[in-house]
């Protein structure tokens, strides 16, 4: 059973509330808590049912309190925004600048009373701000590996043509000398045809004068 918070309820949530809140206020655990707006958070307290009296949260003027004989539940919790579940978590969703502050849960069992702090900032930086931070510094560092990459490759490229250009030289040379020889090689055999064709005339004029 569910008892929403109405002025004339004051005393029974008091009385509900202070039962045991503040038994063990000095001790328990303390957590600094931080949620970007638009995120959410979770606040759990650490309880076994079966020796569980009572819950009790608390964030400034807002109560929260669970009697687990009876199942009677007293709260003047308004924000949409926050649900306590299974009266051992408190769930903020959407969280918002005036959701910060500091929340206490404070548990009644057999053997004492056991409270938690969660002390909550809210930063400015919405949630899907810091994805998409988070995505542009990808994209970033992938942007940068593809750079090296094309660099590398350029570089890559250009000692190849470099050394390309260097071997050729040597080779134009070596087909220069080889055109070269075999005109050398063409002359020389024109001269010794000559030569021939000269003794041949030579020794007919011889033949001719010795006839007369």
């Amino acid at each position: 059973m569910v008892i929403m918070f109405h002025p004339n309820q004051a005393a029974l949530l008091s009385l509900l509330f202070m039962h045991g809140v503040f038994a063990a206020d000095e001790e328990g655990n303390h957590k600094n808590e931080e949620v970007s707006r638009g995120g959410s958070v979770i606040f759990t307290c650490n309880t076994s049912r079966e020796n569980t009296k009572q819950i009790n949260w608390s964030k400034g003027r807002f109560r929260f309190s669970h009697l687990m004989k009876g199942n009677v539940t007293v709260s003047n919790f308004t924000s949409d925004r926050l649900t306590i579940d299974l009266s051992s978590k408190l769930i903020i969703s959407n969280a918002q600048e005036d959701d910060e502050g500091l929340y206490t849960c404070n548990l009644t069992e057999s053997s004492g009373s056991t409270t938690y702090r969660w002390n909550l900032t809210v930063s400015d930086k919405p949630e899907e701000e810091k994805s998409s931070g988070y995505f542009l510094y990808i994209l970033t560092a992938g942007i940068g590996v593809v750079l090296c990459c094309i660099i590398s490759a350029t570089c890559l490229c250009r000692k190849c043509k470099a050394k390309t250009a260097d071997q050729n030289p040597v080779q134009d040379q070596f087909h220069q000398q080889s055109a070269g020889e075999i005109p050398q090689q063409q002359s020389g055999t024109d001269r010794r045809t000559n030569n021939k064709r000269k003794s041949e005339y030579m020794e007919r004029l011889n033949s001719i004068y010795d006839a007369y």
